[in-house]
């Protein structure tokens, strides 16, 4: 029987017709940058900064114009993206600090785990960000293996990590010195800021890591990583620490941009990912490998969120809608662009249907299988809606239905104005969200505050 369903595989492939089975990608590789925004690659409208790798797996692959993350800052977006679940479900609703004693909940299913329990190689290369702690970190959440920063690049070391027998020190630092910061952090943070360790899996290998070179090792190491993992399926979860905050570039891309040291590193961010497609290429993998490209949230100042208002903590579009690229020859719809509502949290299910994975029954997941919309098979998303939580709380702070979006405030709790009203939007026809037609359309806003209302009170954290 075997070989007669090879044959019959074999006569499809020649003779044009559909085989499904050799469509499904098997590999999933996932760049996220930190702090990007909407209108900072030129396939999206840049001006100042070329990003032409970018630019051409767009053009093979599917853009996507309205699409969203789960929160407009790094933990709870990354702790989304990663389960397929709301941060405020996965109990990660806040930004992670070296003196935080949570992280991501060991009985949370990553998307490396649901992988794993169908004999795929898991790696992440880059930041981490979902808890320092043993228990929280990538070893401990479905990775095999981790090279990166444990979190964000303007903190310093946490007092919990493992040192290497074979750690390097730089800049003068010995080991008296390290654990001294270890104890200082505490009391003496903004001057121990940016001083960073490097980790391989649970041990700080480099301390501290020269921030210069760290795209173009990750970018190094991302490629052995392919290359290695060539004759096995492998998920790559590859999550930059450029562009936040502080910035570092390499001498070669230094001034190459029109949009500052932000843009410059942008455009080596995006020679990364052409390296790392390349690296698909020469392995002959392209068509059994799903590339995903987005931003964590939206930019700070030196970015841009293109013709959206806001940007990084704010739930106006230009904090959680980012550039967003889906590449897989042959499975996705090549030169295609989606202005459909999607989002990070799709990634989960997706990537369980074309592993022949199934999705946990056992919790609610808020992320839906967008396969059919990838292969041009069906040009509307599942999802009509999306919600919007705030920076750093729990609190509920708007909701986007088909055109519509209805908004509490849009800011911080602790930064909105007192006579601060709700307001309505339609974003399809005013993206910049500069009038509020709320007035005109009573019914339209009601209808969507009992719905934004009703979600809110059934997502509830373990």
């Amino acid at each position: 029987m075997k070989s007669i369903s090879l044959l019959f595989l074999a006569l499809g492939s020649l003779i044009g017709f559909p085989v499904d089975a050799s469509a499904k990608p098997k590999n999933f590789i996932v760049i996220l940058t930190d702090d990007q925004g909407w209108g900072d690659l030129s396939c999206f409208g840049s001006e100042t900064i070329a990003t032409p790798n970018l630019d051409r797996i767009a053009g093979e692959g599917m853009r996507m114009t309205s699409f969203y993350v789960a929160s407009s800052v790094c933990s709870p977006s990354r702790a989304a993206l990663l389960t397929g679940r709301m941060p405020k479900r996965v109990g990660v609703p806040n930004v992670l600090f070296p003196n935080s004693e949570t992280g991501l909940p060991p009985k949370e299913i990553t998307i490396a785990e649901m992988l794993k329990e169908k004999g795929y190689v898991t790696g992440i290369i880059g930041k981490w960000h979902l808890g320092h702690q043993a228990q929280f970190m990538p070893m401990n959440q479905g990775f095999d293996s981790f090279f990166g920063l444990p979190y964000s690049n303007d903190m310093s070391i946490a007092k919990e990590f493992d040192i290497s027998p074979d750690i390097q020190f730089f800049e003068g630092y010995t080991m008296e010195k390290l654990e001294e910061d270890r104890v200082r952090y505490l009391t003496h943070y903004r001057e121990l800021r940016n001083v960073m360790p490097l980790l391989r899996d649970n041990a700080v290998i480099e301390y501290p890591v020269d921030q210069t070179f760290l795209t173009r090792r990750y970018t190094e190491a991302a490629v052995k990583f392919i290359e290695e993992n060539k004759e096995q399926p492998f998920f790559l979860y590859l999550p930059h620490t450029m562009p936040h905050k502080p910035h570092f570039v390499e001498e070669e891309y230094a001034g190459s941009s029109g949009a500052g040291i932000f843009g410059d590193i942008v455009q080596q961010i995006d020679w990364s990912v052409g390296e790392v497609v390349k690296a698909i290429k020469a392995q002959g993998l392209e068509e059994e490998t799903l590339v995903f490209f987005c931003s964590d949230n939206g930019p700070i100042p030196e970015g841009s969120a293109g013709p959206m208002k806001g940007n990084k903590f704010s739930t106006f579009e230009g904090g959680m809608r980012t550039p967003a690229i889906f590449w897989a020859p042959g499975t996705v719809k090549a030169g295609g662009v989606s202005d459909e509502i999607l989002s990070s949290m799709d990634l989960f299910p997706t990537f369980a249907h074309y592993a022949g994975a199934k999705v946990p029954e056992d919790r609610t997941y808020d992320g839906f299988n967008i396969a059919e919309l990838l292969e041009g098979k069906n040009p509307k998303s599942p999802r009509n809606e999306i919600f919007y939580y705030g920076a750093n709380t729990e609190l509920i702070n708007g909701i986007r239905v088909g055109d519509w979006k209805y908004q509490l405030w849009g800011v911080h709790p602790r930064q909105r104005k007192e006579n601060e009203t709700p307001k309505l939007y339609n974003v399809v026809k005013d993206i910049g969200e500069t009038t509020n037609v709320i007035e005109e359309h009573p019914e339209i806003a009601e209808k969507l505050r009992q719905r934004m209302e009703e979600y809110d009170s059934g997502v509830k954290d373990w």
